[in-house]
Protein backbone atom coordinates (compact mmCIF):
# COMPACT_ATOMS: atom_id res chain seq x y z
CA UNK A 1 0.00 0.00 0.00
CA UNK A 2 2.80 2.43 0.79
CA UNK A 3 4.88 1.81 -2.57
CA UNK A 4 1.57 2.18 -4.52
CA UNK A 5 -0.02 5.68 -2.66
CA UNK A 6 3.99 6.69 -3.17
CA UNK A 7 3.76 6.26 -6.80
CA UNK A 8 0.60 8.08 -7.02
CA UNK A 9 2.12 10.82 -5.71
CA UNK A 10 5.21 10.76 -7.51
CA UNK A 11 3.51 10.62 -10.75
CA UNK A 12 1.07 13.71 -10.12
CA UNK A 13 4.24 15.21 -9.31
CA UNK A 14 5.34 14.45 -12.51
CA UNK A 15 2.41 15.34 -14.55
CA UNK A 16 2.28 18.96 -12.97
CA UNK A 17 5.67 19.55 -13.84
CA UNK A 18 4.84 18.02 -17.59
CA UNK A 19 1.84 20.20 -17.41
CA UNK A 20 3.53 23.10 -15.83
CA UNK A 21 4.67 25.14 -18.89
CA UNK A 22 1.56 23.98 -21.02
CA UNK A 23 -0.64 25.98 -18.18
CA UNK A 24 2.42 28.75 -18.08
CA UNK A 25 1.70 29.70 -21.62
CA UNK A 26 -1.58 29.67 -21.95
CA UNK A 27 -1.75 31.72 -18.18
CA UNK A 28 0.61 34.43 -19.92
CA UNK A 29 -0.66 34.19 -23.55
CA UNK A 30 -4.03 34.67 -22.56
CA UNK A 31 -5.07 35.25 -19.20
CA UNK A 32 -3.01 38.10 -18.61
CA UNK A 33 -3.48 40.09 -21.53
CA UNK A 34 -7.36 39.69 -20.93
CA UNK A 35 -7.32 40.70 -17.71
CA UNK A 36 -4.80 44.01 -18.57
CA UNK A 37 -6.92 44.65 -21.26
CA UNK A 38 -9.60 44.52 -19.16
CA UNK A 39 -8.44 47.20 -16.26
CA UNK A 40 -6.81 49.38 -19.19
CA UNK A 41 -10.78 50.23 -20.46
CA UNK A 42 -11.32 52.06 -17.12
CA UNK A 43 -8.61 54.38 -17.51
CA UNK A 44 -7.29 57.24 -19.62
CA UNK A 45 -4.15 55.10 -21.14
CA UNK A 46 -2.55 56.21 -24.37
CA UNK A 47 0.62 55.46 -26.31
CA UNK A 48 1.87 58.11 -27.10
CA UNK A 49 1.73 60.42 -24.24
CA UNK A 50 5.10 59.85 -22.33
CA UNK A 51 5.20 61.41 -19.15
CA UNK A 52 1.80 61.71 -18.22
CA UNK A 53 0.60 59.55 -15.56
CA UNK A 54 -2.47 57.24 -16.36
CA UNK A 55 -5.57 58.10 -14.30
CA UNK A 56 -8.86 55.95 -13.63
CA UNK A 57 -11.88 57.64 -15.85
CA UNK A 58 -14.44 54.76 -14.69
CA UNK A 59 -17.46 54.02 -17.23
CA UNK A 60 -16.01 57.34 -19.30
CA UNK A 61 -14.54 55.05 -22.25
CA UNK A 62 -17.85 52.76 -22.34
CA UNK A 63 -20.04 56.32 -22.29
CA UNK A 64 -17.79 57.70 -24.93
CA UNK A 65 -18.18 54.46 -26.98
CA UNK A 66 -22.13 54.05 -26.36
CA UNK A 67 -22.64 57.37 -28.54
CA UNK A 68 -19.78 56.76 -30.90
CA UNK A 69 -21.59 56.22 -33.95
CA UNK A 70 -18.52 55.16 -36.44
CA UNK A 71 -17.73 52.64 -34.11
CA UNK A 72 -21.35 51.24 -34.30
CA UNK A 73 -21.17 51.62 -38.12
CA UNK A 74 -17.77 48.70 -37.74
CA UNK A 75 -20.42 46.54 -35.44
CA UNK A 76 -22.79 46.60 -37.88
CA UNK A 77 -20.16 45.91 -41.07
CA UNK A 78 -19.01 42.92 -39.20
CA UNK A 79 -22.22 41.58 -38.55
CA UNK A 80 -23.12 41.92 -41.95
CA UNK A 81 -19.94 39.97 -43.13
CA UNK A 82 -20.91 37.45 -40.67
CA UNK A 83 -24.36 37.01 -41.55
CA UNK A 84 -23.80 37.05 -45.09
CA UNK A 85 -20.66 34.95 -45.54
CA UNK A 86 -21.15 31.94 -43.11
CA UNK A 87 -24.32 30.74 -44.73
CA UNK A 88 -22.81 31.21 -47.98
CA UNK A 89 -20.18 28.80 -46.70
CA UNK A 90 -22.27 26.40 -45.45
CA UNK A 91 -24.44 26.09 -48.19
CA UNK A 92 -21.24 25.68 -50.36
CA UNK A 93 -19.78 23.13 -47.66
CA UNK A 94 -22.51 20.72 -47.52
CA UNK A 95 -22.89 21.01 -51.45
CA UNK A 96 -19.59 20.16 -52.25
CA UNK A 97 -18.96 17.93 -49.71
CA UNK A 98 -22.11 15.64 -50.37
CA UNK A 99 -20.76 15.74 -54.20
CA UNK A 100 -17.41 14.52 -53.71
CA UNK A 101 -18.87 11.70 -51.32
CA UNK A 102 -20.88 10.99 -54.02
CA UNK A 103 -18.53 10.67 -56.89
CA UNK A 104 -16.32 7.29 -57.84
CA UNK A 105 -13.62 8.91 -60.17
CA UNK A 106 -10.95 11.31 -59.17
CA UNK A 107 -12.10 12.05 -55.56
CA UNK A 108 -8.77 11.96 -53.98
CA UNK A 109 -7.91 14.65 -56.52
CA UNK A 110 -11.12 17.30 -56.20
CA UNK A 111 -10.81 16.54 -52.56
CA UNK A 112 -7.59 17.94 -52.61
CA UNK A 113 -8.36 20.72 -55.15
CA UNK A 114 -10.98 22.16 -52.89
CA UNK A 115 -8.96 22.18 -49.71
CA UNK A 116 -5.88 24.33 -51.16
CA UNK A 117 -7.68 27.72 -50.55
CA UNK A 118 -7.12 26.77 -46.57
CA UNK A 119 -3.41 25.78 -47.14
CA UNK A 120 -3.08 29.59 -48.19
CA UNK A 121 -2.15 32.64 -46.06
CA UNK A 122 -5.32 34.79 -46.03
CA UNK A 123 -2.89 37.68 -46.85
CA UNK A 124 -1.89 36.36 -49.57
CA UNK A 125 -5.37 35.21 -50.60
CA UNK A 126 -6.94 39.10 -50.51
CA UNK A 127 -3.33 40.53 -52.63
CA UNK A 128 -4.01 37.21 -55.51
CA UNK A 129 -8.05 37.20 -55.11
CA UNK A 130 -9.16 40.29 -54.00
CA UNK A 131 -6.78 43.54 -55.00
CA UNK A 132 -5.72 41.80 -58.38
CA UNK A 133 -9.15 40.05 -59.03
CA UNK A 134 -11.20 42.73 -58.41
CA UNK A 135 -9.10 45.83 -59.55
CA UNK A 136 -11.11 48.12 -60.90
CA UNK A 137 -9.27 49.51 -64.30
CA UNK A 138 -7.48 46.59 -65.26
CA UNK A 139 -9.20 43.51 -63.24
CA UNK A 140 -10.17 40.09 -64.74
CA UNK A 141 -13.32 40.03 -63.32
CA UNK A 142 -14.47 43.86 -65.18
CA UNK A 143 -12.24 43.12 -68.41
CA UNK A 144 -14.86 40.02 -68.86
CA UNK A 145 -17.36 42.05 -67.90
CA UNK A 146 -16.65 45.31 -70.87
CA UNK A 147 -16.13 42.58 -73.15
CA UNK A 148 -19.37 41.01 -72.66
CA UNK A 149 -20.52 44.61 -73.03
CA UNK A 150 -21.02 45.12 -69.24
CA UNK A 151 -19.93 48.01 -67.47
CA UNK A 152 -17.02 47.62 -64.94
CA UNK A 153 -18.67 47.54 -61.30
CA UNK A 154 -16.81 49.78 -59.37
CA UNK A 155 -15.15 47.43 -56.43
CA UNK A 156 -13.07 49.42 -54.38
CA UNK A 157 -14.66 52.92 -55.06
CA UNK A 158 -18.38 52.09 -53.87
CA UNK A 159 -19.24 50.73 -50.52
CA UNK A 160 -21.75 48.16 -51.31
CA UNK A 161 -19.54 46.66 -53.94
CA UNK A 162 -16.55 46.66 -51.76
CA UNK A 163 -18.39 45.04 -48.95
CA UNK A 164 -19.53 42.25 -51.49
CA UNK A 165 -15.78 41.84 -53.09
CA UNK A 166 -14.81 41.15 -48.84
CA UNK A 167 -17.75 38.51 -48.56
CA UNK A 168 -16.73 36.74 -51.97
CA UNK A 169 -12.74 36.49 -50.95
CA UNK A 170 -13.91 35.36 -47.44
CA UNK A 171 -15.86 32.81 -48.89
CA UNK A 172 -13.51 31.42 -51.37
CA UNK A 173 -10.84 30.97 -48.35
CA UNK A 174 -13.01 29.91 -45.85
CA UNK A 175 -15.56 27.69 -47.44
CA UNK A 176 -12.62 24.94 -47.69
CA UNK A 177 -12.68 24.92 -44.04
CA UNK A 178 -16.51 23.90 -43.82
CA UNK A 179 -15.75 21.43 -46.83
CA UNK A 180 -13.39 19.49 -44.30
CA UNK A 181 -15.80 19.31 -41.99
CA UNK A 182 -18.84 18.35 -43.54
CA UNK A 183 -16.22 15.61 -45.39
CA UNK A 184 -15.44 14.10 -42.17
CA UNK A 185 -19.14 13.56 -41.00
CA UNK A 186 -20.13 11.82 -44.23
CA UNK A 187 -17.11 9.80 -44.24
CA UNK A 188 -18.40 8.53 -40.44
CA UNK A 189 -21.54 7.73 -41.54
CA UNK A 190 -22.44 4.36 -41.46
CA UNK A 191 -23.24 3.00 -45.41
CA UNK A 192 -25.58 0.20 -43.76
CA UNK A 193 -28.42 3.43 -42.48
CA UNK A 194 -28.39 4.45 -46.43
CA UNK A 195 -28.40 0.77 -47.82
CA UNK A 196 -31.31 0.27 -45.35
CA UNK A 197 -33.29 3.18 -45.97
CA UNK A 198 -32.74 2.50 -50.01
CA UNK A 199 -33.76 -1.03 -49.70
CA UNK A 200 -36.97 0.62 -47.62
CA UNK A 201 -37.81 2.38 -50.70
CA UNK A 202 -36.31 5.87 -49.89
CA UNK A 203 -34.83 7.88 -52.67
CA UNK A 204 -31.60 9.52 -52.57
CA UNK A 205 -33.50 13.13 -51.72
CA UNK A 206 -35.21 11.20 -48.75
CA UNK A 207 -32.25 9.67 -47.65
CA UNK A 208 -29.98 12.63 -47.59
CA UNK A 209 -33.10 14.43 -45.52
CA UNK A 210 -33.92 12.13 -43.02
CA UNK A 211 -30.71 9.93 -42.40
CA UNK A 212 -27.46 11.84 -43.69
CA UNK A 213 -28.24 15.63 -42.60
CA UNK A 214 -29.46 14.67 -39.01
CA UNK A 215 -26.16 12.53 -38.20
CA UNK A 216 -24.52 16.08 -39.75
CA UNK A 217 -25.89 18.29 -37.43
CA UNK A 218 -23.67 17.76 -34.62
CA UNK A 219 -20.27 18.45 -36.53
CA UNK A 220 -22.41 21.10 -39.03
CA UNK A 221 -23.04 23.24 -35.66
CA UNK A 222 -19.22 23.09 -34.63
CA UNK A 223 -18.39 23.88 -37.98
CA UNK A 224 -20.16 27.00 -37.58
CA UNK A 225 -19.71 28.16 -33.82
CA UNK A 226 -15.82 28.15 -35.67
CA UNK A 227 -16.77 29.93 -38.70
CA UNK A 228 -19.15 32.46 -36.90
CA UNK A 229 -16.43 33.05 -34.03
CA UNK A 230 -13.38 33.89 -36.61
CA UNK A 231 -15.71 35.75 -38.72
CA UNK A 232 -16.59 38.35 -36.22
CA UNK A 233 -12.93 39.01 -35.61
CA UNK A 234 -12.18 39.21 -39.37
CA UNK A 235 -9.52 41.87 -40.16
CA UNK A 236 -6.93 40.62 -42.65
CA UNK A 237 -8.87 40.28 -45.89
CA UNK A 238 -10.75 43.58 -45.15
CA UNK A 239 -6.83 45.27 -43.98
CA UNK A 240 -5.41 44.16 -47.62
CA UNK A 241 -8.30 44.46 -49.80
CA UNK A 242 -10.00 47.90 -48.62
CA UNK A 243 -8.37 48.95 -45.46
CA UNK A 244 -11.75 49.60 -44.56
CA UNK A 245 -12.45 52.12 -47.35
CA UNK A 246 -13.97 53.62 -48.93
CA UNK A 247 -14.76 55.93 -46.06
CA UNK A 248 -15.40 53.59 -43.28
CA UNK A 249 -17.59 51.80 -44.92
CA UNK A 250 -15.96 48.08 -45.01
CA UNK A 251 -14.38 48.62 -41.60
CA UNK A 252 -15.31 45.82 -38.84
CA UNK A 253 -14.52 45.51 -35.32
CA UNK A 254 -11.20 44.89 -35.25
CA UNK A 255 -9.84 47.02 -37.29
CA UNK A 256 -11.56 49.54 -35.39
CA UNK A 257 -8.92 48.58 -32.59
CA UNK A 258 -6.21 48.48 -34.40
CA UNK A 259 -6.97 52.16 -35.74
CA UNK A 260 -7.70 53.37 -32.34
CA UNK A 261 -5.31 51.30 -30.33
CA UNK A 262 -1.90 50.96 -32.42
CA UNK A 263 -2.52 54.34 -35.06
CA UNK A 264 -4.40 56.37 -32.70
CA UNK A 265 -2.55 55.49 -29.88
CA UNK A 266 -5.26 55.85 -27.51
CA UNK A 267 -5.29 52.39 -25.93
CA UNK A 268 -7.91 52.72 -23.56
CA UNK A 269 -10.61 53.28 -25.80
CA UNK A 270 -9.26 50.37 -27.84
CA UNK A 271 -9.70 48.36 -25.47
CA UNK A 272 -13.48 49.21 -24.44
CA UNK A 273 -13.94 48.70 -28.36
CA UNK A 274 -12.48 45.26 -27.79
CA UNK A 275 -14.40 44.43 -24.99
CA UNK A 276 -17.61 44.86 -27.00
CA UNK A 277 -15.98 42.22 -29.52
CA UNK A 278 -15.69 39.89 -26.89
CA UNK A 279 -18.86 40.32 -25.29
CA UNK A 280 -20.56 40.14 -28.97
CA UNK A 281 -18.75 36.44 -29.37
CA UNK A 282 -19.43 36.14 -26.00
CA UNK A 283 -23.13 35.81 -26.12
CA UNK A 284 -22.94 34.06 -29.80
CA UNK A 285 -21.18 31.16 -28.49
CA UNK A 286 -22.75 30.84 -25.01
CA UNK A 287 -26.26 31.52 -26.91
CA UNK A 288 -25.32 28.80 -29.49
CA UNK A 289 -23.87 26.32 -27.45
CA UNK A 290 -26.86 26.53 -25.07
CA UNK A 291 -29.53 26.19 -28.00
CA UNK A 292 -27.76 23.48 -29.67
CA UNK A 293 -27.32 21.08 -26.77
CA UNK A 294 -31.37 21.99 -26.33
CA UNK A 295 -32.17 21.05 -30.06
CA UNK A 296 -29.73 18.29 -30.77
CA UNK A 297 -30.45 15.06 -29.59
CA UNK A 298 -27.37 12.67 -27.67
CA UNK A 299 -26.58 9.67 -28.87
Amino acid sequence: MTMNSGYGKQDKVWAWLLLFPAVASVFSLLFVPVVWTLGAAFTDLHLFRIGVPTSFVGFANVTKLLSHQAFWRTVKNTLVITGVAVPLEICIGLLVSVCLNTITRGKKFFRTWFLLPLMLSPVIVSIVIGKMMFQEDIGPINELLRYLGFKGIKWFTDGSWAMAAIVIVEVWHSSAFMILMLTAGLLSIPEDLLEAASVDGADGVQGFWFITLPLLVPILATAVLIRTLDTLKIADIVFVMTGGGPGQATETVSMAVLRAGVKGGDLAFAASQAYILFIMMLLFGGGFLYLSRRSIPRV
